[in-house]
């Protein structure tokens, strides 16, 4: 199939693209602050020290709550592609897809994958719970910075709480606070791997497409 029997499709609108990096950028300053901070503390620096390190970890918290809630927006009123009907895996299409990616994953990416104009049916499953998480990750992350730094709008839940109260509402929060760390890091590794196995074996320019917005695909997989 030769570049002759290719189109460029128009499949991410700008909203989604934008929203796509900023979050990503904001993502990984939020785990390099809180690695920064976790390393200072190995390290033996005095908690005054890594105080602000944490203090920015949470600012930047709160913008990507802003930010969040701006892309989960969106997933009601973009376009088809942006909308969470192309996201969550509903329908008897996307499950047979999914049986078919996972049969090519597994067999080293022979043949070719599923076709999807916009997210690919497989990694939706991730998406979706993907947004489970950072809308946790955002929740928990509000309280957290309400108790250790009296932070709005945290404070709204925690104001006038004791002492006592605040120090076991920063326990309870803190596990799945870093239980959805761990499944960003995951998502990120695995994210990465799929990005790349469609990039080499598929060429329909994934990357790019959420720089410009548009796919590259043949002709036969556009017109569906």
């Amino acid at each position: 199939m030769d570049d002759r029997e290719r189109v460029l499709v128009d499949v991410w609108d700008w909203p989604t693209r934008v929203l796509h990096w900023l979050n990503a950028i904001i993502i990984i300053a939020l785990i390099a602050l809180i690695l920064g901070a976790e390393w200072m503390e190995e390290l033996g620096v005095a908690r005054e020290l890594r105080r602000p390190v944490k203090e920015a970890h949470a600012c930047l918290g709160h913008l990507f709550m802003v930010t969040l809630t701006l892309r989960i927006i969106w997933g009601f009123i973009g376009n088809k592609y942006a909308r969470f009907s192309d996201i969550v895996p509903l329908k008897g299409w996307q499950w047979q897809a999914i049986g078919h990616n996972m049969k090519w994953y597994l067999s080293g990416f022979k043949g070719s994958a599923a076709k999807a104009i916009g997210h690919d049916p497989l990694a939706a499953i991730f998406y979706t719970l993907l947004f489970i998480v950072l809308i946790s990750q955002a929740l928990t992350g509000m309280l957290l910075s309400g108790a250790e730094f009296n932070t709005f709008p945290g404070t709204l839940f925690t104001g006038g709480m004791s002492e006592e109260a605040l120090e076991g509402l920063e326990e309870a929060l803190e596990g799945p606070h870093e239980a959805g760390f761990l499944f960003i890091i995951f998502f990120i590794a695995a994210h990465l791997i799929g990005l790349i196995a469609h990039e080499l074996k598929e060429k329909t320019g994934l990357l790019t497409s959420m720089v410009n917005g548009k796919k590259c695909l043949r002709r036969e997989d556009a017109d569906r």
